[in-house]
């Protein structure tokens, strides 16, 4: 698989999509983008897959959360639940920074990306924006591609 089929294939969505739709749904969305984004890495020959105990992981932290989020509207702000609710999205953020760094490293080593050009996955923005950072890079990457620029 060439490096063109394989930015069409991990080409998703908007950012600004994913951006919304996770934020209405309090991270569950977040959730599936990760889970599609990797059943798709796992389609690309000689790549390493993300592992899927890690995947379900995640997406139970992402669920979890959000049940505790609702459960913390109807309850007073001492109550554990608000403490779990908070646990929970810490837990889910780390999980999806982890999931983040991961498909950055593979990303930029199957398309053989290198800091010294604009397409490679920055660490920085990789760790700031996560899940959006990768689905803005795979846009770029794509939009790149259609205009005929490469590095």
């Amino acid at each position: 698989m060439d490096r063109k089929e394989i930015i069409t294939l991990m080409k998703s969505q908007s950012t600004w999509r994913l951006y919304f739709f996770s934020m209405f749904s309090l991270g569950i969305y977040t959730a599936y983008y990760i889970q599609q984004q990797s059943q798709k890495l796992a389609q690309i020959p000689n790549m390493p897959p993300i592992s899927s105990n890690f995947i379900n992981s995640t997406i139970a932290a992402y669920g979890l959360g959000a049940a505790f989020t609702v459960a913390s509207f109807f309850v007073p702000p001492e109550h554990t639940i608000n403490l779990t609710s908070t646990a929970f999205a810490l837990i889910s953020n780390v999980m999806a920074l982890l999931w983040a760094f991961q498909m950055r490293q593979r990303l930029n080593t199957r398309l053989e990306l290198s800091p010294k050009y604009a397409d490679w996955f920055h660490g920085g923005w990789t760790f700031l924006f996560t899940a959006l950072y990768i689905n803005y890079k795979i846009n770029q990457l794509h939009a790149d591609q259609d205009l005929g620029i490469a590095s």
